[in-house]
């Protein structure tokens, strides 16, 4: 997923991406619901033959994205349910940086649906995750001193003006 870490800290004027905030100083506007997909280099073992639970839990080392360094999330949730656990080995701050290092190791990473496209062109290849996850609430986040701002305002209407085109613009 992108996000661009901002609010609360007061570096930057407006987050987009999965929004975590709930804090009182943090603004949020939720625009669109996306989700999770697993990502791995080509000729991966894992896009051989049927992917299972189990296959998914059990076949590879997994790689997990959190600024704050979690080894656990909604996947982890899902697969407990089943009674089943992954392998996670590492952490990274970023989806970006994700896509490098699942392209030159056999660990399973996952993006959003929004990040397909730069994984393909990386020459990723991306699946459905076998499990039921909760979607990604996408969405802007900016603290309230800016909400009276016009410039602000203005740079808040372009980004949900260039996301809705490019959420209508991507297929299924």
């Amino acid at each position: 997923m992108w996000t661009r870490r901002i609010c609360g800290q007061g570096t930057a004027d407006l987050e987009v991406g999965v929004v975590d905030s709930t804090a009182p100083e943090v603004h949020v506007e939720m625009l669109h619901e996306d989700r999770m997909v697993g990502v791995v280099r080509a000729g991966h073992p894992l896009l051989e033959g049927e992917l299972t639970p189990e296959r998914f839990a059990g076949d590879a080392d997994h790689l997990i994205v959190s600024r704050r360094g979690k080894l656990h999330g909604p996947i982890d949730t899902s697969l407990a349910e089943l009674g089943l656990k992954r392998r996670v080995v590492g952490t990274v701050g970023t989806f970006p940086a994700s896509l490098f290092v699942v392209r030159d190791t056999d660990l399973v990473g996952l993006i959003s649906l929004w990040s397909v496209s730069i994984a393909h062109s990386l020459g990723l290849v991306t699946f459905d995750v076998p499990l039921q996850l909760p979607g990604l609430e996408v969405g802007l986040a900016w603290h309230p001193r800016h909400d009276a701002d016009p410039a602000h305002a203005w740079l808040r209407t372009c980004v949900r003006e260039l996301l809705a085109e490019e959420w209508s613009a991507r297929p299924g």
